[in-house]
């Protein structure tokens, strides 16, 4: 399972730690804010060691995107 997750003020490594830690295979991690997210660097803050789910920083508009789909989808849709 992955688990989508908005940006906040903790790490991104906190972030997907306590992604992983609730037991998502991948964690998506949505932008706060309307910014490019191409300029945005999500790098280890030094306590990333042991995390081993892959993860990724999307945008607010795909992320918008994604978690309406999730939200109107019927259940064929999510398999």
């Amino acid at each position: 399972p992955f688990m989508i997750a908005d940006r906040g003020g903790c790490s991104f490594v906190e972030k997907v730690r306590n992604m992983e830690d609730s037991g998502a295979a991948i964690g998506i991690v949505v932008d706060y804010s309307n910014e490019n997210i191409e300029n945005v660097v999500m790098s280890d803050d030094g306590t990333g060691a042991g995390i081993r789910i892959p993860s990724m920083l999307i945008s607010k508009k795909d992320g918008n995107k994604l978690i309406d789909f999730i939200k109107t989808a019927d259940a064929s849709e999510l398999e």
